[in-house]
Formats: C-alpha cells, structure tokens, sequence
C-alpha cells in the first residue's frame, strides 16, 4: 500500500476476495451515518462484492446483488446501507431517484457504483477505483475529502496490521 498524504489517497493490493472482504469490514467498523462512497471501476472488478461485504458486516440479514435493474436498495443492519447502482442510469433517472436526499443521512451509509451517471453533487464521498490486477487481484484506490481523512486513516492503520 502506497500513501499520499498531500492528496489523501492510499492503495490497498486485494490479492484475493478475501482480502476485499476484509477491506469492507474495515470500511463498516468505521464509517458513520451519514458517509458516502462512490465506488468506480469496470465491470467485474469486485464492486458490487464489496458493497455485498459491506452489507454483511453492517449486519444486513439481506445482501446486495448487482442492482443494476434497480438503481437504489435499501439494507438493514447497525447502519442502513443505501445501494445505488446507476450502470443504466441516464440523466431523466436521476432527477427521479434523489441521490442526494439519501447523501448526508445520519441513519445509514451510502454507497454508489457508477457515480459518474450522478455528475458533480455537493457531497465529498470516499472514493474508491477497483482496478483489476490478474486473475483475484485487485489495486483498490481510496481517496477521501478532509472530513473523513481521519476515518480512512484508521481504516488504513488497521488494513496495515493484518
């Protein structure tokens, strides 16, 4: 893993699903209400499992499946997961879905793959780009605002001492 302090940017090497599973618990532990991440990538680079994971260790009983049928599901655990997957999103459905009513809330996390289709909203979400590296690996970059550059540091931490 490689640090950036200036632009608040790490990256984690996923050598296997595990890892990534372990990645989201880490994410779960410590998010708070009201965060968002944005999640990017093509197609089968392991966003939609981390979302899954993510659900798991907020202690969903229901977990996410590519929701790319339905832009937005709810899940709930110690903090309500809102998945948005906007791969089929045009511009007329995101007037009618309300990401943004969703950013920002206090009752849950929010988690979009795709985030392009949204364009510029006024939130700061975590970022995180899944790039594939071979076979189960992946590179996971994660770039977080000012705001929640303390929580990702801890994730960090606690990601460095496996």
């Amino acid at each position: 893993m490689a640090r950036s302090k200036a632009s608040n940017i790490f990256k984690v090497k996923s050598s296997c699903p595990a890892d990534t599973a372990r990645l989201a618990g880490l994410f779960a532990a410590g998010l708070k209400g009201g965060d968002a991440l944005f999640l990017e990538g093509p197609i089968g680079s392991g966003k939609t499992f981390f979302v899954r994971e993510l659900a798991a260790a907020l202690g969903a009983k229901k977990l996410p499946v590519s929701a790319s049928f339905n832009l937005m599901r709810a899940y709930k655990g110690r903090l309500k997961l809102y998945h948005f997957d906007l791969f089929r999103a045009g511009e007329a459905d995101m007037e009618n879905i309300g990401l943004d009513e969703y950013l920002g809330r206090a009752d849950g996390i929010t988690a979009v793959e795709w985030p392009a289709a949204a364009g510029e909203s006024g939130a700061e979400p975590i970022r995180l780009e899944f790039e594939l590296a071979g076979g189960d690996r992946r590179v996971i970059k994660i770039t977080s605002g000012a705001a929640d550059r303390p929580a990702v540091e801890k994730i960090e931490a606690k990601w460095l001492k496996k």
